[in-house]
């Protein structure tokens, strides 16, 4: 009776598994084999220029902040917003402010009318000396705490340096702002500079006037840019130099923030190199793809210098390895390839 209980139990199981049980999702399409062009990686006499990241940021940028506590009343900009010189970008609603700058011109008001007729009365002789002189320094004390509550007043004012673009802003009507808080960030889209991390061994290759040749893909440049800017010390964790080079101020899509490349002439020497058609782009990363048993797989490297026709690799690839050379901009990695 066990045994059949336990077949007729085991039985059942089985075929409320068999019911139940849904046909696996088909596997992921392989991808297509691809027909390449290969070649392989060998030491040549190379590294005639040296190509180093830059980042693109703006010459004239300012971070406004308030200066007095207060709430925001009205802002007068937003992110994109083209502003003038002194044009007001933020209202606070300073009533304390305002009302002590008040006070004080009414102070001072009686204080200056107090001063004139000691005036009057020290020619009479009805006045002594050193009264005379407390009534000048109360009108002249009371006149400077009048013009700084005046000041004081300005400052609910957040104006432009300079002219520029509003690129962020960092509060809202209604917010209540202590002073040393961000309010807006400026930037002047006609002051744009590539700055560049130049390793001390280069520092003498970056001299102010120097023309060099900058790239930023985003933007589509590919031209020679000044040097208007060097750092007179190096940095003493990077060991490393800071230089500025001016960029076209008529370049659409160019904006602070995006990568960019300089390129510098240096000695030559027997460096690993591969066409310069082998190297891709991944982001703000360079690779290459190597060919290893039927496939390309993505390898990231570190660029040394190019002639245009070679690029050096200093790491991430070996003498012998065979790289893609044509067609490589389509390839996924891992992708299945034959060598033509």
């Amino acid at each position: 009776m066990k045994t059949t209980l336990f077949l007729t139990a085991t039985t059942t199981l089985l075929i409320l598994a068999g019911c139940g049980s849904e046909p696996h999702a088909s596997a992921a399409k392989p991808l297509p084999p691809a027909s390449v062009l290969t070649v392989a990686a060998t030491l040549q006499e190379h590294g005639s220029v040296e190509i180093l990241p830059g980042t693109v940021k703006a010459a004239s940028a300012a971070t406004l902040m308030a200066r007095v506590p207060g709430v925001v009343g009205r802002i007068n900009a937003t992110p994109g917003t083209a502003v003038t010189a002194g044009t007001v970008l933020v209202q606070l609603d300073a009533l304390e402010i305002a009302a002590k700058r008040d006070q004080a011109k009414a102070v001072a008001a009686q204080a200056a009318a107090d001063f004139e007729r000691a005036k009057l009365l020290v020619e009479k002789q009805a006045l002594t000396k050193s009264e005379f002189d407390g009534a000048q320094a109360r009108a002249a004390g009371s006149a400077a705490a009048a013009a700084e509550a005046e000041i004081m007043v300005g400052y609910t004012r957040i104006t432009a340096p300079f002219a520029g673009v509003v690129v962020r802003k960092f509060a809202e009507v209604g917010d209540l702002l202590s002073p040393g808080r961000p309010v807006i960030e400026l930037e002047d889209p006609a002051s744009l500079r590539l700055e560049v991390e130049i390793p001390e061994s280069l520092a003498a290759k970056f001299v102010i006037g120097t023309k060099l040749r900058v790239q930023i893909g985003a933007a589509a440049i590919d031209q020679e840019a000044a040097v208007v800017e060097v750092t007179p010390a190096a940095d003493p964790v990077s060991r490393t130099v800071l230089a500025k080079l001016a960029l076209p101020t008529d370049a659409k899509g160019l904006r602070s923030g995006q990568f960019g490349r300089v390129t510098i002439p240096v000695a030559g020497g027997s460096l690993l190199s591969v066409p310069a058609t082998a190297v891709v782009q991944r982001g703000q990363l360079d690779a290459v793809f190597v060919v290893q048993d039927g496939k390309a797989l993505l390898r990231l490297v570190r660029l040394g210098g190019t002639d245009g026709a070679r690029t050096a690799i200093r790491a991430g690839l070996k003498t012998g390895e065979m790289v893609v050379v044509d067609g490589a901009e389509s390839l996924s990695d891992a992708q299945p390839v034959t060598a033509r």
